[in-house]
């Protein structure tokens, strides 16, 4: 009987540790997406969920010019739709309704189909299948951006398909990409092909998210990227791991200087290290970021380092599953810019920046 009893806690304690791994996974927005069904659950065949997406904070910007920003702000505020049809059809939608920009409001709208318990194939504006963590999550639940997260194309209209196997996933996506990529003569008629492979390895203690993508920018040149991310779980202990390498052509303020020569857009080279930690107990979550950007001006051959820390504390009040994902923060970054090869001297500059907020995955409607 002893033996019995014994056999029973260690398969409880095995569960317990999965289910907290499982709850890791809701905090980026593909986890909300891609969320494992209970095994043990009656199963819906018709599923409709509509979420507000929300985030307040009072942001407060100073260098050594002293304070350039200190405001209360509406950081997001976007309606977010997912729903499944006969578990075979699953379609996501988010709309932003703080943006200015109308085409730039609809993120995603796509759909998938499960052929069956391995290949699944979609179609419409998807999320371009990049590997790393960080370009997994919601940005609403990050507090300091990479120069990759904040200028990259996200979202991308095209098809997809991909292979489920054993814990494993395997995508390839075609996409018609933006002007970030393709030359003025082909930026309508320009594709970008991508792979991504997302793995559990360790009894899903060690997730990863790797991938290669290739972007055609005139007949004969092409544009590549890797990128590449971990995340390890233990418990409530997690940490993840990115790199990103890659090139394109994009706006940076740092390149329109009159010392570079360069006028609006720059052909770069980014080559980008995150990494994190975070720990709960029980209510509150301490958080620590460090990443290192590297960023050249090809043509005019200047670069810069954004070199930058974050530490925040994250506290959830309450337990109701209509409250649960309702949290509070403080947040502090420290940023620091290092420009290389100018031909006037630009001077490096030190941010500093603390944000106070709340962010609410609000559940608005569900069937």
């Amino acid at each position: 009987m002893n033996i019995k009893y014994t056999i029973c806690a260690i398969l409880l304690g095995t569960i317990s540790v999965m289910a907290q791994d499982e709850k890791k996974e809701e905090s980026t927005l593909l986890g909300v997406l891609t969320q494992q069904a209970n095994p043990d659950a009656p199963k819906k065949v018709n599923t409709l969920e509509v979420y507000l997406d929300s985030k307040y904070e009072n942001l407060t910007k100073t260098s050594g010019s002293g304070t350039s920003d200190s405001k209360f702000r509406l950081v997001q505020s976007r309606v977010y739709l997912k729903g499944n049809y006969n578990n075979k059809l699953t379609y996501s939608l988010r709309y932003r309704l703080n943006e200015s920009v109308a085409s730039n409001a609809l993120e995603f709208a796509f759909l998938e189909y499960n052929i069956d318990d391995h290949w699944t194939v979609g179609m419409g504006k998807q999320f371009t299948a990049w590997g790393s963590t960080e370009l997994s999550y919601n940005s609403a639940d990050l507090y300091m951006f990479t120069n990759i997260i904040g200028s990259i194309e996200l979202f991308s209209p095209g098809a997809s398909v991909a292979y489920k196997v054993k814990g494993q996933s395997f995508k390839l996506q075609m996409v018609s990409q933006g002007e970030q990529f393709a030359a003025e003569d082909y930026k309508n008629k320009a594709y970008g092909g991508l792979f991504l492979w997302e793995g559990e390895l360790f009894k899903k203690h060690l997730k990863t998210r790797y991938g290669y993508a290739l972007f055609q920018h005139d007949a004969k040149k092409y544009y590549s990227w890797v990128t590449m991310g971990n995340r390890l779980t233990l418990n409530n202990f997690m940490a993840e791991v990115d790199w990103m390498y890659g090139f394109r052509n994009v706006g940076d303020a740092a390149f329109t200087d009159l010392n570079t020569g360069t006028k609006g857009i720059a052909y770069v080279k980014d080559n980008v290290t995150t990494a994190s930690v975070k720990y709960k107990f029980h209510k509150v979550t301490p958080y620590v970021k460090v990443m290192y950007n590297y960023r050249k001006d090809l043509e005019s051959n200047v670069s810069y380092a954004l070199k930058g820390v974050s530490t925040a504390i994250e506290y959830n009040p309450f337990n109701d599953k209509a409250f649960k994902d309702l949290r509070l923060f403080a947040a502090y970054n420290f940023l620091n810019y290092d420009y290389k090869n100018y031909e006037v001297s630009k001077a490096d500059k030190n941010e500093h920046q603390i944000a106070v907020g709340v962010r609410w995955m609000v559940p608005l409607f569900k069937l």
